[in-house]
């Protein structure tokens, strides 16, 4: 389950996209699914952070609050990867993880899997940010 940090700072990244992308911004669901880690898990996963990682979801960060066009990621945009990873890493200890990240027109969409092997749950984390 996600803390009442974690949410508040998922709260934090809708506003600020929304002031952004007034007709869209961010949105996120969360996913958690007992005894389903084995088969909802696509591996391979990571069961550190990679640098990849990071910086894939940073940048996405970035252009759901306004710079889509950005090439590199922003330190604050990284700070906010490294600080979403740390609080579900602490919410939902899990042992394994991998991002998707899929880049449209005027859109992205970004899916965080993880999976908690001693007792087999699967959790998603599935954000969505467009312009419209």
């Amino acid at each position: 389950m996600l803390s009442s940090v974690t949410l508040s700072f998922l709260s934090e990244l809708q506003q600020k996209s929304h002031a952004e992308y007034p007709e869209g911004g961010l949105l996120y669901t969360y996913v958690e699914a007992a005894n389903q880690a084995h088969t909802r898990f696509a591996g391979p996963g990571s069961t550190s952070v990679s640098p990849e990682l990071r910086i894939d979801l940073a940048l996405f960060l970035q252009a759901a609050q306004g710079d889509h066009l950005a090439e590199k990621p922003s330190e604050s945009s990284v700070k906010s990867a490294e600080q979403l990873f740390m609080q579900l890493r602490f919410d939902l200890e899990f042992d394994e993880l991998s991002l998707s990240v899929e880049n449209g027109e005027g859109e992205m969409s970004a899916t965080l899997a993880m999976a908690r092997r001693s007792d087999n749950r699967f959790f998603a984390l599935e954000l969505w940010w467009s312009i419209d």
